[in-house]
């Protein structure tokens, strides 16, 4: 199961009110995870404890698993210690995120003694240094991952660094989770978004959450930025990692029998796929009626078909170009991705379930 996560920030100049609507808005989308921080430059030291407080309060009222972005000086803010956390336990803080300033020992022994999860940096982290947390005694039930968001443009991960390090910790079966931007709320004082990977810096959430959850290197997504839109909310609520699902647009006069085939609730990639072309194993069982031949067009990649009547007993067939093809007599073209969403094609390997969604 995918979990779905926001950001929310204390010393930024977001009011407390305005968190805790954050905070209902996402629980009511679907949105479990609250990652907060106390490790910003740009955050105002007075507001600090009393904005961080009644944001973790409201959040575990509302039964989010919340993770503390955490550094040696704000253990002094909130008067916690290594040897001291009851005063985050108190707070209802499930899971510490350590990033800088603490060795292999104390991660380790925080994992062990702390009663909270603890969250390292797979962004930051190798197999060396991951190694030396496990052989320090670290307990892997008590540990997790999370990537790193990227203020400034140009400095996002690439998506080969990404999943590398994302691989290493599921050798150690640790669960990773990265971030999206918000395009309709970025956070300040860059406003440029925070992702994990740089080439989501610009791309809308749902295809950014979509290319994590196609990716099967996350267990959680989550929103960097504060205040995301409700219409964003919604959409990445909805991202599900089990089936991709797939926007698209169709030929205007479709009948209900290649719409019935079409929107199928489940499709499923053949384990013997053609060479270039997705090859859906439940679509000729759906088929209920002739398929009458249209007028043949060329089938450019990303294009969805329907083998006519003229192909026999593959009529009701669907196929997903994954590169052009020539027109076809005995193939109607029937539909195409929309093209923000046509690199989903490279993740639809054998065996993988997917459906389609009419674009609004």
């Amino acid at each position: 199961m995918l979990s779905k996560g926001i950001s929310a920030y204390v010393g930024m100049g977001y009011t407390i009110e305005a968190n805790r609507e954050y905070l209902k808005l996402a629980n009511r989308a679907g949105f479990t995870r609250l990652f907060t921080s106390l490790h910003i430059p740009e955050a105002n030291a007075e507001t600090l404890l009393e904005e961080f407080q009644s944001l973790v309060v409201e959040a575990v009222k509302l039964g989010y698993q919340i993770t503390a972005d955490i550094s040696p000086m704000a253990f002094k803010l909130l008067q916690a210690s290594l040897d001291h956390l009851e005063p985050l336990r108190r707070l209802g803080i499930q899971a510490l995120r350590l990033d800088f300033g603490f060795t292999p020992l104390e991660i380790a022994r925080m994992s062990r003694e702390s009663g909270l999860a603890i969250e390292i940096n797979a962004s930051t982290v190798n197999e060396e240094l991951l190694k030396a947390i496990m052989d320090a005694g670290a307990d892997p039930a008590k540990l997790q991952a999370c990537h790193n968001y990227y203020p400034r443009p140009e400095t996002g991960l690439s998506y080969d660094v990404f999943a590398e390090r994302s691989e290493i910790f599921r050798k150690y079966k640790i669960p990773v989770l990265a971030f999206i931007p918000s395009r309709q709320n970025p956070r300040g004082p860059i406003f440029a978004g925070l992702p994990t990977l740089e080439q989501h810096r610009l791309w809308k959430p749902l295809q950014a959450a979509k290319h994590l959850a196609a990716s099967a290197l996350v267990d959680g997504i989550l929103f960097g930025d504060p205040l995301a839109e409700p219409l964003e909310l919604a959409a990445v609520g909805q991202v599900d990692a089990s089936c991709l699902e797939i926007q698209i647009e169709v030929h205007p006069d479709l009948t209900e029998d290649e719409r019935n085939i079409l929107f199928a609730t489940r499709h499923t990639n053949r384990l013997d796929p053609g060479e270039h072309v997705v090859r859906s194993q439940e679509a000729r069982g759906l088929c209920r009626g002739d398929i009458l031949p249209r007028p043949p067009q060329p089938r450019l990649r990303g294009s969805i078909t329907l083998d006519n009547s003229q192909y026999l007993r593959y009529m009701g067939e669907l196929q997903v170009m994954r590169q052009s093809l020539p027109a076809d007599l005995r193939v109607n073209v029937v539909g195409k991705i929309v093209p923000e969403e046509e690199f989903l094609l490279d993740w639809i390997t054998p065996g993988r379930a997917f459906r389609f969604r009419e674009k609004s």
